[in-house]
């Protein structure tokens, strides 16, 4: 199974054990096998690094034990393979109270949904204006608390939107997706798409997530 860059760090429970997966710029390979069982719980980028204080640059593109950062948080994670319902009212009630007491870096927050509601298509000069910070301030957040240059992200905010275009309406023209996304044309598109994804958008793996000819 591809797994693509979205911005995004994970806590996964994989067969009772818990690991951390940082944000990535590059997509991974994962091997599920039939009798595995996994649980994942999924951070809005910039979040995890409040919880747990890490530089998260520094767990770029990795995957590491949770109990590495925290034995008490996952000491406190339970996951119950028999009923996943259960599962998320335990992890509501676990996370809820962690991040109401935590006290966010709104500038970053502010950064970081400025990006996702403009798609990835934003000028990093008007989001500098917009967050009152210089160049250098804005990126040395954004490395620290998403682990990604502004422009990185955006770039993947960007992919991860057209990834999840062609999942729920896969078609041919991908031209106008180009032009519909803020590519410069098709061929801007697939290289984009190739390099967070190692596919383009047509590979028979794709087939994984939709219907390709």
């Amino acid at each position: 199974m591809p797994i693509v860059p979205d911005g995004c760090m994970d806590i996964i429970c994989k067969n009772g054990e818990f690991i951390f997966v940082g944000a990535m710029s590059e997509s991974k390979i994962v091997e599920i096998l039939p009798c595995d069982y996994s649980f994942g719980i999924r951070f809005k980028p910039a979040v995890f690094a409040h919880l747990i204080k890490i530089d998260s640059s520094q767990y770029l593109n990795k995957i590491v034990p949770l109990k590495s950062l925290s034995h008490d948080l996952c000491a406190q994670i339970i996951v119950n393979k028999k009923d996943e319902f259960q599962t998320v009212n335990t992890l509501n009630r676990l996370f809820e109270p962690l991040f109401e007491k935590i006290e966010f870096n709104q500038k970053i927050i502010k950064a970081v949904d400025t990006i996702i509601n403009h798609r990835g298509n934003i000028a990093l000069k008007y989001l500098e204006e917009d967050i009152d910070l210089s160049k250098r301030q804005l990126r040395r957040l954004f490395q620290n608390y998403l682990g990604y240059s502004p422009k990185k992200f955006s770039n993947i905010v960007r992919f991860f939107d057209l990834f999840k275009e062609l999942i729920k309406n896969n078609d041919d023209n991908l031209s106008f997706k180009a032009y519909k996304f803020g590519y410069c044309d098709q061929s801007h598109l697939n290289k984009e798409f190739k390099k967070f994804s190692s596919l383009f958008p047509t590979h028979e793996m794709m087939t994984l997530f939709y219907k390709t000819k």
